[in-house]
């Protein structure tokens, strides 16, 4: 995301579709499982070597508020959730690009 502020082209964008259980209350004791989809970008990456045996590259992301809108989804970069879980494999993600709002800086949207 550093290196992205002084170019014209973007390179870190990322969804993640992941399988989550969401609760009606919390008297319910049959959650229903959807697949929801983050956004983020990219802040790190980083190469775990153990020892030459095998190697893992994570990326670590910053996540970011979302709202869906009836043609796009909206994400918002100065608005960032799901903090605790910033460590994905590569496997895991999309490459996505993000359309800045030409009125808002902070809203942008997925493509």
């Amino acid at each position: 995301m550093k290196r992205e502020s002084r170019r014209k082209t973007q390179n870190s964008g990322v969804t993640l579709v992941s399988l989550t259980p969401s609760f009606a209350s919390s008297k319910d004791e049959n959650p229903k499982t959807e697949a929801v989809t983050y956004y983020g970008a990219i802040s790190d990456i980083i190469e775990l070597d153990y020892y030459d045996q095998f190697k893992f590259v994570l990326f670590k992301c910053d996540w970011f508020e979302v709202e869906e809108e009836k043609y796009a989804t909206c994400v918002y970069t100065n608005k960032k959730c799901c903090q605790n879980d910033s460590f994905v494999l590569p496997s895991q993600v999309q490459q996505c690009f993000y359309v800045q709002d030409p009125l808002d800086a902070n809203r942008h949207y997925a493509m």
